[in-house]
């Protein structure tokens, strides 16, 4: 095993989503921590060529697995960056020097191919002088007052003053809950390899922005990874063979005052299979990758209690927009026309619950497919929904006399806890319904009846719940509790939900029971955790909670 770890010294990291400019990237994509390494190599006066090979060994590794950490959005700021004022600092200085600094590269270059040692010293030295800025950074203090009023942002002059526009920027960044990103690949370099790659690492500073110092070194043992290549929903930036040599082919075109763009190789990531992850003795086959479409702000806010709504107008617009044959892992039906007997894709809404203040109004949306899930149905999945975002921008559900629904499709960190997968993945002992769950079976009347009625009807309940976890292939939990009122902050009572039916036998309606539920295991289970009759459309969403603690703990 090689791997790089990367620690974030303060604690949070800013850089821009390549497709998203007002979002952050999260985890830090491949592609950005070779070429940071890349410019570390070139800004040395004599690069190495010993470094030069290890980075194009790097390159040819493959994508890396990667073990990242949990991230908090921060709330994006916009600021206002004062942009050159020919009254303030005058241009032509500058417009000279930029001549002068690339007449004296191009000089430089003819004489490294004529081997004139000397003048390419000279050269260089000319070149550092001509870089230099010192001089006239060091001068300010003698700017006019109503020259300098000229590149403050619009509003904060009044309004008889001439008001020149601002440049605005935005710089979104995310705090970590632990400062430290790992990659890894599962190669075995030569030391000397190794050596030129730590040396590199040493003297990297920063990943992204300025502001993101870090330390980074390669390091013998990785970490657990929480991202691995594979058909997932997650696309993160990587590199292949000839990385390098196109980055220096754009570095001669922008010379690093241009617009330029990184070179990358699209690579798609999954969640690592269940046996890496640690201390957990279970997964169920609800368990896989998300894709999460967030709500768009302004859009009217719906209740957890039209969850079934949503989640079937998710699924109408995903199959609509999928190619035919839609297989059986997608559609959730065999060709027969029967029901799927194997976990397929799930339509999840997502409430907003476990918070002090939390309502259970949903925030967004899930695609859920599972581990098992086949290739090919995964592929179709992915494709539908590519087909629904290149003709409909932004995506919208409908909800009949609801109205309307628009959202996005989130990639990297979601702006809410809500909206991240990993939030309903952690492993616990102790899981609780964000949204009721429909009983395989009916237990009875729950409210009305004498003493002892109501009783059996709630072991049947309990039963049910047990039977429902052991179907996603789960071991029997430890205890059960099974109530109509709701267990978690923000969660809905389950009366307070429409009736749900399913085609039972004769293709006849039966309406399955909703209740919630808090399912404690007697080792930590790993989510998603979905339970019960209408898992597939979002009932019986469940939540880990961490555990109380008891009074001398």
């Amino acid at each position: 095993m090689f791997a790089i770890e990367v620690n974030f010294l303060t604690g949070r990291y800013v850089a821009t989503a390549h497709h998203d400019r007002g979002r952050p990237e999260w985890p830090p994509h491949p592609a950005r921590l070779f070429s940071a390494l890349v410019a570390t190599w070139a800004d040395d006066d004599s690069p190495d060529q010993v470094e030069r090979t290890a980075l194009e060994w790097l390159e040819a590794q493959g994508p890396p697995s990667i073990a990242a950490p949990d991230a908090e959005q921060r709330t994006v700021v916009t600021h206002f960056v004062p942009v050159n004022d020919a009254r303030i600092v005058p241009q032509r200085p500058y417009e000279n020097r930029a001549r002068a600094i690339a007449r004296l590269e191009w000089e430089i270059e003819e004489a490294q191919r004529s081997e004139a040692t000397k003048r390419v010293r000279s050269l260089e030295s000319r070149l550092r002088k001509q870089r230099d800025v010192s001089a006239i950074v060091s001068s300010v203090g003698n700017t006019p007052v109503k020259s300098a009023v000229d590149i403050l942002p619009p509003g904060w002059i009044s309004a008889s003053d001439k008001v020149r526009t601002g440049q605005a920027r935005n710089y979104p960044s995310v705090t970590l809950k632990e400062p430290r990103v790992t990659y890894m690949w599962e190669s075995s370099p030569s030391a000397d390899l190794v050596r030129a790659v730590d040396d590199l690492c040493a003297r990297l500073t920063r990943l992204g922005h300025s502001s993101s110092l870090v330390a980074c070194r390669v390091v013998g043992n990785g970490q657990t990874p929480n991202l691995v290549p594979g058909e997932g929903g997650t696309v993160l930036r990587s590199v292949g063979p000839g990385q390098l040599d196109a980055l220096e082919r754009e570095y001669t075109r922008h010379r690093g005052s241009k617009p330029r763009i990184l070179p990358f190789k699209p690579v798609r990531y999954r969640l690592p299979s269940p046996g890496a992850t640690p201390d957990v003795s279970g997964r169920p086959d609800t368990a896989g990758d998300w894709l999460v479409f967030a709500f768009r702000k302004g859009s009217k806010r719906y209740p957890s209690t039209i969850a079934v709504a949503v989640a079937s107008a998710l699924r109408g617009a995903v199959l609509r927009h999928a190619s035919d044959p839609i297989p059986e892992g997608l559609s959730g039906h065999r060709e027969t026309g029967h029901p799927s007997t194997e976990p397929h894709v799930a339509f999840l809404p997502l409430p907003w619950v476990g918070h002090d203040h939390a309502d259970g109004r949903l925030m967004g949306v899930a695609l859920a497919m599972p581990g098992q899930l086949s290739t090919g149905s995964r592929r179709a999945a992915l494709r539908a929904v590519g087909h629904w975002e290149e003709v409909q921008d932004p995506l919208t559900l409908t909800l009949g006399r609801r109205g309307r629904l628009q959202m996005d499709r989130i990639s990297g960190p979601g702006p809410l806890v809500t909206l991240r997968p990993s939030v309903w993945r952690r492993p616990a002992r102790r899981w609780v319904s964000a949204i009721p769950i429909a009983l395989p079976t009916h237990p009875g009347r729950l409210s009305s009846g004498s003493a002892v009625a109501r009783r059996k009807a709630w072991a049947r309940a309990e039963d049910a719940v047990i039977d429902s976890c052991r179907h996603v292939r789960l071991l029997e939990p430890q205890d059960v509790a099974v109530s109509l009122a709701p267990l978690i902050t923000g969660a809905r009572p389950a009366p307070a939900f429409p009736t749900f039916r399913q085609p039972g036998p004769g293709g006849r309606l039966i309406a399955r029971r909703l209740v919630h539920a808090a399912v404690t295991f007697e080792n930590p289970i790993a989510g998603p955790l979905v339970l019960g009759a209408g898992r597939y459309l979002g009932l019986g969403l469940m939540r880990p909670v961490p555990e109380r603690r008891s009074a001398d703990g």
